[in-house]
């Protein structure tokens, strides 16, 4: 157990002391959410949808996955997503686009860990202002039609169109059941069931929650497929068999070692040695092991040392799965903003970037300049080349 579980699964004389703040900071999100509903503040709203992921305590608790996993299902049904963030908590410089290129100290970890695992497919912005991070994406990707907030449930000021709150199902209890900063809530339980969605992550669970009332939208979301991948060649990937009976060496930060390397043991790898980084940097003094046949990290660390890897760098992923449920959901609230012809009016051509004419009774967006009509399926506009169709030279537009 590392020192967060050690402060957010007790009650001490400390969180005592910390209850009252913890009232506080309840009435201060009560109160701020009331002037935005009269209209004493004032939300903004983007030019296109936002669906926010969070989670509703400190951790993580698997919205990564679940960004990755959205980002190729809005791909797969033609849409041109892209990811806003804050990047981490004392970001307060402007708008600055995330590549695989850019330095963990400047971007955060989990954003490199973003553009990391979605190949490229869609961009990643982050800023301290999502607003203008929002804003600072759209302009630099007119053919984004979609954004996903990666956090912000508190951010009242971008309006959101759908919101998903990511629940880890092996927090039984969600630490000691008190908000911040005496406990590990962000916001109170209550708040569930105001969300569109919410989804339980059964990645590690042995456990199952029951303060989820019947009447919240409760989807799942669980392992499937586990594979490693080449640091520097993610197209390179193996099943978890091929590397049974090698020498691995795991290199992995000291607040995930005991969990990561628990792993590595349920899948019956054979870990010849590991190292532990306590507070320390992954550069290349501690990332040298001359005899590993394997040298294998988490993708959360291995971000952090790309520059460093060499050909036996290799990462652990794992694939996950979600019902069904959640996709329908997601995709007839998109129906639904697309049914608007002021939205589809300012789509853009994802080759071009320029303008597209909307023609309702022929169900498509034109672009003139290419002369391809990208179709409008089921209330989905489909920006994809191979599914638009070449315009005739002798159909007029």
């Amino acid at each position: 157990m590392n020192w967060s579980e050690l402060y957010w699964h007790r009650i001490t004389p400390l969180h005592i002391i910390l209850w009252p703040f913890s009232l506080f900071f309840r009435l201060f999100l009560t109160f701020k959410r009331l002037l935005y509903r009269l209209g004493i503040l004032h939300s903004v709203k983007t030019s296109v949808p936002i669906i926010v992921i969070d989670s509703i305590t400190v951790n993580d608790a698997g919205k990564t996955s679940l960004v990755i996993w959205l980002i190729h299902l809005l791909k797969a049904f033609g849409l041109y997503p892209g990811i806003i963030s804050r990047g981490y908590s004392e970001n307060y410089g402007s708008p600055l686009a995330v590549t695989l290129s850019s330095k963990p100290g400047i971007v955060g970890n989990k954003s490199l860990l973003m553009a990391y695992l979605s190949k490229s497919i869609c961009p990643i912005w982050i800023g301290h202002d999502r607003v203008k991070v929002a804003q600072a994406l759209l302009t630099a990707h007119p053919e984004c039609n979609v954004l996903i907030c990666d956090d912000g449930l508190q951010d009242l000021r971008l309006q959101r169109d759908f919101e998903i709150v990511v629940l880890d199902q092996s927090k039984l209890s969600f630490g000691n059941g008190l908000i911040l900063p005496a406990g590990p809530l962000r916001d109170s339980l209550s708040y569930l069931n105001k969300v569109d969605a919410v989804v339980m992550n059964e990645k590690s669970s042995r456990l199952s929650i029951h303060n989820v009332g019947n009447e919240i939208k409760t989807f799942y979301m669980r392992p499937a497929n586990e594979y490693f991948i080449n640091l520097l060649n993610p197209d390179v990937h193996y099943e978890i068999s091929t590397f049974k009976g090698k020498s691995i060496h795991v290199i992995t930060d000291i607040n995930h070692s005991h969990d990561f390397l628990e792993q590595l043991s349920y899948l019956k790898l054979n870990v010849k040695s590991h190292s532990v980084i306590n507070n320390d940097p992954f550069i290349k003094k501690n990332l040298q092991i001359p005899d590993a046949e394997i040298i294998l990290l988490r993708e959360e660390d291995a971000v952090k040392c790309l520059d460093q890897a060499n050909e036996k760098f290799w990462v652990l992923h794992e694939e996950i799965t979600i019902n069904i449920g959640l996709r329908e959901i997601i995709l007839k609230k998109l129906r639904e903003k697309f049914m608007d012809p002021k939205l589809l009016d300012i789509l853009v051509c994802p080759l071009c970037k320029g303008p597209l004419i909307y023609k309702k009774n022929e169900k498509e967006l034109i672009c003139k300049p290419d002369r391809l009509a990208f179709p409008i399926r089921d209330g989905i506009p489909v920006m994809l080349e191979e599914e638009a169709r070449k315009l005739p030279a002798e159909e007029e537009i």
